[in-house]
C-alpha cells in the first residue's frame, strides 16, 4: 500500500510543498531493540485448590504494571543508561576522546552523547527538539549540558585536552563543548547559510555536515551545501578560510586529513586527495561503478563508502559497503584489500573510527537496530552500545502470540465488544485485531474499487464492533469518505464529507488538507462523529446522512459556545462518554495558527467548552489543574516553498508517520491523552488535574515494570476497566491503572 502523508498544501496559487526534504539529506536508518519487559495476567496465589500450599506448583509472576501486550519495540529511540539498552535516532556519528570515551552525534535527538569505557551511555549536551517555529533562534542555544539546544548535529571531533566540536548542521555552526559541558559557538551565525571567511564572529558557514581536527588543533569542516560544497579551516584562534577544493558530492562526501594536511575524500565509489594547494589525484576505485574488489588503484573497487578513518600511523582504512558492510585499507599507493572483519547484521553502517592500538569502532544498523561495534585486529569482536538484532527482511508484519507478532507503525486504534483491540497497521495497510492475550491477527479486508487509502490515523467501533475510518486525499479533487469496516472485513463508504472540509483561508493563503478527517467516533447505535481539520465536528447517521454539528467550515479559533458559534482550530482524535459527550484534542498545529493545544467537550446539542489546555499559549508539557495545564498533540517540521514559510507538517521529528494525540475515557470519567511529541501518556481527572501517568518526558523507548516507566510515541490509545492499552513504536503496551 502506498504511504501517505498527513500535510496541507498551499492551492491559488499552486505551490509545490517541500515536505520531507526540509532537513539536510540522512541516512535514516532504524533505532535498536530496546529493553522490555512482557508477563502474561496471573492467576490467584494462595486458595483453597486443589495446588493450594503445595510448595512445588509454580506462581505466576505478576502482571507489571507497564508491560507489552503484542509486538516488540525497536528501531531509533532516545534512551540513556545502561550501554546495551542504549537507543539512538539513526546511526550516531563517532569520535573518540583523549580517556577512550566514545562520542556520538545523536542527529535527529538534537544531542551529544558519550559513553565511557565500560559505563552507562549519557547525554553530553542538547536533547531537546526543536520548537515549532520559523524562527531558527528557538532550535540554537548555548549554555551547559542540556540547557544547549542543537539543530541536527552530524559530526563530531575531540582533541587533546578534552574538548568537543560539533558540526551544528541546521544551525549552520560549529559549535564547542568543554570538559565542564558547556556549549559555546566558534564559528558561523545561526540561521545563516554562507561562505565568508574572517575571524569567528565575522564567519558563516552552510549546512557543515563533517569535522575532523589535525595535529596543529586547526578544524576542518566539511560543508553539505551545494551552494558552497567547500571545505573550510578553523584555526584554534577562531579563524576561518577555504580550502582550494570542492567536496565533488557535498551531501555524501567523507573525508579526513593527514599529517601534512592532505585531504582524502570520497567521490561516488571511489577515493581521491587533495594537496594543500588544492591538486587533485586519484586515489583507489572506480567513481562510477560500484563493487568489492581488493587490487591496485586501478582495478580496485568499492561499493558504498560510508566513512574514512586514519590510525597513528597515517594508513587509510574505509567503511564499505552494503549488506555485508566491510572495513577495507588503502596503502599509499592505493592498494587495496578487505580486512577479515565480518560485520554480521549489517546492512548499513555510518562512521569508523580507529583507537589508539589499532582497533576499529563502527556505528552500524539494520532495519531492526542500530549498535556500535568495536573489531580488534586479531579478528575477534565485541557489541559496545547497543544490541544488533536480525534483520527481519519480511514486507508484511508478522503475525502471532504476543511479543512475537511484529507491527508497521501502529496508530489508531479500539476496543472490540469481546475485548480484542482492533489496531490501524499504518506501513502495514492493515487492521490487526489484537486479542486479550496477545495473540495478533489481521482482519482480512475487501475495499469497495479504488477506495482503500485509509489513514488510520482515528479508528472507532459500534455496538456490532464494525470500524470507521477516514480516506486520505493527496491530491487535489480526491473524496473525503468514512469508512464502515464490517466485522468479517467488507469495507464500504458510509459518507463522502468532503464538502465540509474544503480548502480554508488562513493569513491570507488558501490550504487544504490531504487527509482532511483526523477524529472519529461512533455510539452504539452506529453515529459517527467526525472532526474535521477545518474546525469542524459533523454528525453522520447510519444511513450516511452528514449533518454539522459544532464549529464552521474553515473559520479557525478557540471560541466556546452553541453549534455554529463555537470555533475550534486543526482538529484531531475523539471519544465518547457513555452519556453521549465528545472530547476532542483541538489545536493540533499551534505553530501554523498560533492556537495552542486543548482539549474541548461537546454536548449532544452541539454545546462547546474547553475542558483542559491553554489555547492562548503554544504546545507544552505542563501538570496541574486543567485550566493552566499544557499539551502537545503533534510533532511537527517545517513547511515551505520557494523559500518562504508557510507553516507545518505532522510527523518527521518525534511522531510516527504523522501520528497525533489520541483521546480515551474510563468508567469514572477520567480522560487519557496520548502525547507522541514529549512520548508521555498524560491523565486528565474527574477533578480537573492534569498529571503525567506513563513515560518521561525526553527519553523515547521502551522500559517496562512500575510506572511510569519509559514509552516511545504512543498515538492510539484505548480503556477498559483497570486497562489501559496504547500503540507505540511497533507495539502495543498495556498499563494496569493505579486504583
Amino acid at each position: 500500500m502506498a504511504q501517505t502523508r498527513f500535510k496541507f498544501i498551499r492551492e491559488e496559487p499552486l505551490v509545490k510543498p517541500m515536505s520531507r526534504q526540509h532537513r539536510p539529506a540522512l541516512p535514516w536508518l532504524a533505532g535498536l531493540l530496546s529493553l522490555s519487559i512482557f508477563a502474561t495476567s496471573c492467576g490467584g496465589g494462595s486458595g483453597s485448590g486443589p495446588d493450594a500450599g503445595n510448595p512445588d506448583t509454580p506462581v505466576p509472576e505478576p502482571t507489571p504494571a507497564l508491560s507489552l501486550l503484542a509486538g516488540a519495540t525497536h528501531r531509533s529511540g532516545y534512551l540513556d543508561g545502561a550501554a546495551a539498552d542504549a537507543l539512538f535516532s539513526g546511526i550516531p556519528a563517532l569520535s573518540l576522546s583523549p580517556t577512550g570515551d566514545l562520542l556520538m552525534a545523536d542527529t535527529g535527538n538534537h544531542a551529544i552523547r558519550k559513553w565511557a569505557t565500560s559505563g552507562p551511555v549519557s547525554t553530553v549536551a542538547g536533547g531537546q527538539s526543536p520548537a515549532p517555529a520559523p524562527s531558527v533562534t528557538v532550535h540554537y542555544a548555548d549554555g551547559v549540558g542540556p540547557a544547549a539546544r542543537f539543530f541536527y548535529p552530524t559530526a563530531v571531533a575531540a582533541d587533546a585536552s578534552g574538548n568537543t566540536y560539533v558540526a551544528d548542521t541546521a544551525n549552520h555552526l560549529v559549535r564547542k563543548i568543554d570538559s565542564t559541558g558547556a556549549v559555546t559557538t566558534i564559528a558561523g551565525k545561526p540561521g545563516v547559510c554562507g561562505n565568508a571567511d574572517g575571524p569567528s564572529q565575522g564567519s558563516t558557514l552552510c549546512a557543515p555536515r563533517e569535522i575532523r581536527l589535525d595535529s596543529a588543533g586547526n578544524l576542518y569542516v566539511g560543508q553539505g551545501s551545494y551552494a558552497y560544497p567547500k571545505i573550510r579551516q578553523i584555526t584554534p584562534a577562531g579563524v576561518t578560510s577555504t580550502l582550494p577544493m570542492e567536496l565533488p558530492e557535498p551531501e555524501r562526501s567523507k573525508f579526513v586529513v593527514d599529517a601534512s594536511g592532505t585531504v582524502y575524500f570520497t567521490h561516488g565509489s571511489s577515493i581521491k586527495k587533495s594537496t594543500p594547494t588544492g591538486e587533485v589525484t586519484h586515489v583507489a576505485g572506480n567513481q562510477d561503478i560500484q563493487g568489492a574488489a581488493d587490487g591496485d588503484a586501478v582495478t580496485a573497487k568499492f561499493s558504498i563508502l560510508h566513512d574514512l578513518a586514519l590510525d597513528a600511523s597515517n594508513e587509510l582504512y574505509a567503511l564499505d559497503g552494503h549488506d555485508p558492510v566491510t572495513i577495507r585499507h588503502i596503502t599509499k599507493s592505493g592498494a587495496v584489500s578487505t580486512l577479515t572483519l565480518t560485520v554480521p547484521a549489517a546492512s548499513g553502517g555510518r562512521s569508523l573510527v580507529v583507537d589508539r592500538s589499532g582497533n576499529f569502532i563502527v556505528s552500524l544498523a539494520n532495519v531492526q537496530s542500530t549498535w556500535i561495534q568495536k573489531y580488534h585486529r586479531d579478528g575477534t569482536r565485541s557489541t559496545l552500545v547497543g544490541k544488533p538484532t536480525a534483520a527481519n527482511p519480511e514486507a508484511v508484519a508478522a503475525d502471532g502470540p504476543g511479543t512475537d507478532a511484529r507491527f508497521k507503525a501502529p496508530q489508531a486504534m479500539a476496543l472490540a465488544k469481546s475485548g480484542a483491540l482492533y489496531v490501524g497497521d499504518y506501513d502495514a495497510g492493515r487492521v490487526r485485531i489484537v486479542r486479550p492475550d496477545g495473540t495478533t491477527s489481521a482482519l482480512p479486508l475487501q475495499w469497495p474499487a479504488g477506495f482503500a487509502n485509509p489513514s488510520w490515523r482515528a479508528m472507532a467501533v459500534d455496538g456490532q464492533d464494525n470500524i470507521y475510518t477516514a480516506s486520505t486525499a493527496p491530491f487535489t479533487g480526491d473524496p473525503n469518505l468514512v469508512f464502515r469496516i464490517s466485522p468479517t472485513g467488507q469495507a464500504s463508504v458510509l459518507a463522502d464529507v468532503s464538502i465540509w472540509v474544503p480548502p480554508f483561508v488562513h493569513g491570507g493563503n488558501t490550504y487544504r488538507y490531504a487527509a482532511a478527517i483526523n477524529g472519529v467516533a461512533a455510539d452504539a447505535a452506529g453515529t459517527v462523529y467526525a472532526a474535521g481539520v477545518n474546525g469542524v465536528i459533523l454528525k453522520i447517521t447510519a444511513a450516511g446522512e452528514v449533518t454539522l454539528l459544532a464549529g464552521s467550515p474553515g473559520a479557525l479559533g478557540h471560541v466556546d459556545g452553541q453549534g455554529s458559534a463555537a470555533r475550534f482550530s486543526i482538529l484531531g482524535n475523539m471519544t465518547l462518554d457513555q452519556t453521549g459527550n465528545l472530547y476532542v484534542v483541538d489545536g493540533l498545529n499551534d505553530a501554523f495558527t498560533g492556537i495552542g493545544p486543548t482539549i474541548r467537550k461537546i454536548t449532544p446539542a452541539g454545546m462547546v467548552s474547553t475542558v483542559a489546555g491553554r489555547a492562548d499559549l503554544p504546545a507544552g508539557l505542563v501538570d496541574g489543574p486543567a485550566s493552566s495545564a499544557r499539551f502537545a498533540a503533534a510533532s511537527y517540521s517545517s513547511y515551505s516553498a520557494g523559500g518562504v514559510y508557510i507553516g507545518q507538517d505532522f510527523g518527521s521529528l518525534n511522531g510516527e508517520n504523522g501520528g497525533t494525540a489520541s483521546l480515551a475515557m474510563d468508567a469514572k470519567g477520567n480522560l487519557y491523552v496520548t502525547d507522541p511529541v514529549n512520548s508521555v501518556v498524560r491523565k486528565i481527572s474527574t477533578e480537573g488535574q492534569v498529571s503525567t501517568l506513563v513515560g518521561r518526558a525526553g527519553q523515547r523507548g521502551f522500559l517496562g515494570g512500575d510506572l511510569p516507566g519509559i514509552i516511545h510515541t504512543p498515538i492510539g490509545i484505548a480503556v477498559r476497566d483497570s486497562k489501559l492499552f496504547f500503540s507505540t513504536r511497533n507495539a502495543v503496551v498495556q498499563v494496569t491503572l493505579p486504583q
